[in-house]
């Protein structure tokens, strides 16, 4: 029984020493947000790996949950609002060909500026999976550009309403890289 109390002892100092170690953070890998653009270099680690640059034009920030009276099916974000360096005409008029794609239930129209045909199985999956489902695309929450890899994220802030009328507020991100004839395109969307 002693031997079975000591076991169990030990295993609990191994469960806290692991939780700890997992638990600590690196605060210089912290990211700051302001309106205008800032480009932050996180060190580089002790590998032989390139330092990332993250150039950001948003502040993160909550939003409003859409109720059902505020629901408005379509796309009503203003991009120009947020439109700056990366952020430009290419990028959002690919990024709301996309969005408008979903609210006309266009599964064509879905795949136009796509950088893979994989990626078309996964998101048809996850917006059309109930074509009574309505979208009403509101806002942004993340706009920054990485260097390494190259990459555009672009965070979209969304109702969905159910054929039974139920709102679901949620989030999305666009990730946009270049295709191999160099032009920016959809790569992912999480």
């Amino acid at each position: 029984m002693k031997n079975l109390s000591r076991g169990i002892l030990s295993l609990c100092l191994i469960g806290a020493l692991l939780l700890s170690a997992c638990g600590k953070s690196d605060d210089t890998d912290t990211l700051s947000n302001s309106k205008e653009p800032t480009n932050t270099t996180s060190p580089a680690p002790s590998t032989n790996k390139t330092p990332t640059n993250i150039e950001s034009l948003i502040e993160p920030a909550e939003k409003e949950a859409i109720t059902a009276a505020d629901f408005k099916k379509g796309v009503s974000i203003d991009f120009d609002k947020y439109k700056g360096s990366f952020f430009d005409d290419n990028i959002i008029s690919k990024l709301r060909n996309n969005l408008e794609s979903v609210v006309e239930n266009n599964k064509e129209k879905f795949k136009e500026n796509l950088n893979k045909e994989t990626l078309e199985s996964i998101r048809e999956g996850f917006y059309y999976t109930n074509v009574s489902d309505q979208f009403m695309f509101y806002d942004l929450d993340l706009i920054e550009k990485v260097d390494q890899p190259e990459q555009i994220r672009v965070g979209v802030r969304f109702a969905k309403k159910s054929s039974n009328g139920s709102i679901e507020n949620q989030g999305i991100t666009y990730f946009f890289t270049k295709n191999e004839a160099g032009e920016w395109g959809i790569e992912n969307i999480d």
